[in-house]
């Protein structure tokens, strides 16, 4: 494939993927100095009327969608020789396929992520327009202001307009999230196809696969995932459409539902059962709602793991059991060793241990619970903002932004481990001590990290620190 120079004012940087069709190439805008996506059509198909026909209505659907949860049309044109291209969002984050390469996401982000990508399909169909081709490389991550990430679904090759799909259809989609429709011909697929697809993804999110056929409940494959997911999960992927949910908002609309029952902590080891009741503290003010259901005991982080560890619950058995990932001589404080090892084995990522976790309170506040930074707007013992904390907290977004009041060692430490397995995924291949980076990271951010290649010379009196307290903690 040779590669065009430019395609238009845009100049063409480098390949970044090929399909059946066409070509997708990194450019850059020198008008607006931006880094841009551009499609072109593939040279085989420049002389078939109806490829040529379906690649320009794919980006004037895109156009008409002008959503932030679908990939953004700029402009369209067509080289020299005759193939047209259209420009778009560059997604700098790559696909959600390569990201659940790694695995699949934590309960409360694969949730969170399933209903935004559901918002957007819902988007699309209120233009009346089905995509019919839902999967995980077709969901791109793009950064966004404040450190955040962005979803925008994208490929609308096959998608069809409603006012298209009573012609005759054809098999059209990928194996493991097209419905059984879509395998027939003239099956007439319409938005409960798209139903099908967005359950298959949301499938694959929790369990880290695309489901087998008949499905099995995901819990079957992820312990942990409550029994009303399940049963929205199952209802969007009835083989039988007339017993699917009827349209894409209903499927998001039980997901919200449910989202609470999921907690942001899903840890190796379930925590042990809450103590009695009187020695409980008031948690009136977190507004974290428990899991119902046995499987969900993980999902109790707020009510039974941080409750049993202020109340010092586990016996000297436990105790012993956390000397394994901590030095049972050093001046870590017994009432959050628990909580600590927690968030220090939360996902398994290079460089994150307990004795990380430690070392970085250490270097944070010297494990001051009540440290209160207004100046910086940072609080409690991990030093957190409450408006990044918000992200990280159970439930996420579901729940308030924590006054800075409430901002305890129960919310703040298991966060970090969420905030660090989560950004640390970007960090896999920058050089030098896995355990620095990662807390640089919390201090900056994965993209500065990257960029730096490392440690940036800035933030080594605080990693310099991380790594004399981390070298005190780890156990011999």
């Amino acid at each position: 494939m040779d590669k065009p120079s430019a395609a238009g004012r845009y100049r063409i940087d480098r390949l970044l993927g090929t399909g059946g069709f066409a070509s997708v190439w990194l450019g850059h805008d020198p008008e607006l100095d931006s880094p841009v996506a551009i499609k072109i059509l593939g040279e085989h198909w420049t002389l078939r009327t109806d490829v040529r026909e379906r690649f320009v209505r794919e980006a004037r659907l895109l156009r008409r969608a002008d959503s932030h949860r679908v990939v953004q049309v700029f402009d369209i044109g067509e080289l020299p020789d005759g193939r047209p291209y259209f420009v778009m969002s560059y997604a700098d984050r790559g696909t959600l396929a390569e990201r659940l390469a790694d695995g699949p996401l934590p309960l409360n982000e694969a949730v969170r992520t399933a209903r935004e990508i559901i918002l957007g399909v819902a988007e699309l169909h209120e233009l009346g327009v089905v995509h019919r081709d839902l999967k995980p490389s077709n969901v791109l991550l793009r950064s966004a202001t404040g450190g955040g990430e962005r979803l925008m679904i994208s490929d609308l090759g096959i998608a069809r307009t409603e006012d298209h799909l009573s012609s005759l259809t054809l098999p059209a989609g990928s194996p493991g999230y097209m419905s059984p429709e879509q395998t027939q011909v003239d099956g007439a697929p319409d938005r409960r196809s798209d139903v099908y697809g967005l359950g298959a993804l949301t499938y694959h999110l929790l369990t880290g696969k695309p489901p087998a056929s008949p499905a099995r409940p995901p819990s079957e494959l992820r312990p942990g995932v409550p029994a009303r997911v399940d049963a929205a999960v199952l209802r969007a992927l009835e083989p039988d459409r007339e017993k699917r949910w009827q349209s894409a908002a209903a499927f998001e609309a039980a997901l919200s539902e449910v989202a609470s029952d999921i907690d942001t902590d899903p840890l190796p080891d379930a925590p042990p059962a809450a103590p009695p009741p009187s020695r409980r503290r008031s948690w009136t003010k977190r507004r974290v709602t428990l899991a119902a259901g046995a499987g969900a005991t993980v999902a109790a982080m707020a009510a039974a793991g941080a409750v049993w560890a202020l109340t010092g619950g586990g016996d000297a058995e436990q105790g012993r059991a956390d000397d394994r990932w901590l030095r049972a001589d050093s001046d870590i404080p017994a009432q959050y060793r628990d909580l600590i090892v927690r968030a220090g084995t939360w996902c398994e990522m290079r460089g994150l241990s307990p004795a990380l976790i430690a070392a970085m309170l250490k270097a944070e506040s010297g494990f001051d619970p009540h440290l209160a930074d207004p100046a910086k707007n940072e609080y409690g013992i991990a030093r957190w903002t409450p408006s990044v904390l918000v992200f990280w907290q159970p439930g996420g977004l579901n729940n308030p932004e924590p006054k800075p009041q409430q901002i305890t060692p129960e919310l703040s430490i298991p966060a970090m481990g969420r905030f660090l397995c989560y950004w640390g995924k970007d960090l896999k291949n920058v050089p030098g001590d896995p355990a620095l980076n990662l807390a640089a990271t919390y201090r900056s951010s994965s993209k500065t990290i990257v960029k730096a290649g490392g440690v940036p010379a800035r933030f080594k009196p605080y990693t310099d620190k991380v790594h004399q307290y981390l070298e005190t903690y780890r156990p011999h």
